[in-house]
């Protein structure tokens, strides 16, 4: 099998069915859909889309989230190649040519620019910006930004052997599972690339996990937030640190001002990177929270 893409889902199979059209049919590729326990009603539609699609199914007994899940769909996994997805995303065209072309690149990690859209009204959103302006200071000014904060998965291709070889896998948490995997794939990788395809369409509605902001949720964004600046920092690469801005000035809306105040003591974190962003802190919220503009 020369390509694998694997699909976190759960209470989303319509949003599925749009991604499932999306994908080419190829005999060389294999769909992986891990279902995180989603509701009976669901778990049907899936096995019809099953029938219409022809995809590897792996249904979990109990809610994993979904940085579990793609582990899970990791292990299933045969390709060569590995793509993610969300449910409630889809890819573009670009994807049945740049299938064909991936082994001449013979890349570790690959990083293509993306669109975003309202998931009801397809209209231009907001969340392709920041990645695509990593790409385009790569390719313009040699910055390796890139590398250490396309923080999540979708977007990119990656080689399964290099990913296996190091068994880096995503954190089994309830928000930011996947700015771990994300930013040791581009620390360890010994090859890397870019490209100026758009191959993926990430969307943006109300109630999805990225736009959930509540204590808890809070809470695990910010912890994987700290734990991937002592990452980047043993690796002596702090200039590439995630800015911890919004957690401070937030944390008092969720309980956790003393919480947050003392783990960026203990982690020794430098709270003035991206000061420079206060002048725009409402687009830092809408991006940090994944509002939908209206």
């Amino acid at each position: 099998m020369t390509y694998s893409i694997i699909i976190p889902h759960k209470n989303s199979a319509e949003l599925l069915h749009r991604l499932m059209k999306s994908i080419p049919k190829r005999e060389d590729l294999e769909i992986i859909v891990v279902d995180d326990f989603s509701q009976e009603n669901e778990k049907e539609k899936l096995q019809h889309l099953q029938k219409l699609y022809n995809f590897k199914l792996h249904l979990n007994s109990i809610g994993k989230g979904a940085g579990a899940s793609r582990n899970i769909g990791l292990e299933m996994a045969s390709g060569t190649y590995v793509l993610f997805a969300d449910s409630d995303d889809y890819f573009t065209p670009a994807l049945a040519h740049e299938l064909d072309r991936l082994p001449a690149y013979d890349k570790d990690l690959i990083c293509y620019k993306v669109n975003s859209v309202d998931s009801q009204s397809y209209q231009t959103s907001h969340r392709h910006h920041f990645f695509n302006e990593l790409i385009t200071n790569f390719q313009q000014r040699g910055k390796m930004d890139v590398r250490y904060k396309y923080s999540v998965p979708w977007g990119k291709v990656y080689r399964r052997r290099f990913i296996e070889q190091h068994r880096i896998r995503f954190a089994e948490v309830i928000a930011g599972n996947d700015m771990w995997f994300s930013c040791l794939c581009g620390i360890l990788c010994s090859s890397f690339t870019v490209k100026e395809e758009i191959l993926y369409t990430v969307t943006v509605r109300e109630g999805s996990i990225v736009n959930t902001v509540n204590p808890a949720y809070f809470k695990s964004r910010f912890d994987e937030t700290i734990r991937v600046n002592d990452l980047l920092r043993s690796y002596h690469l702090s200039r590439y640190q995630y800015s911890v801005l919004y957690f401070v000035s937030n944390a008092h809306k969720f309980g956790l001002k003393a919480y947050v105040a003392k783990q960026l003591l203990a982690h020794r974190s430098n709270i003035l990177i991206g000061l420079e962003k206060i002048f725009k802190y409402k687009q830092v919220l809408v991006d940090r929270e994944n509002r939908r503009v209206k």
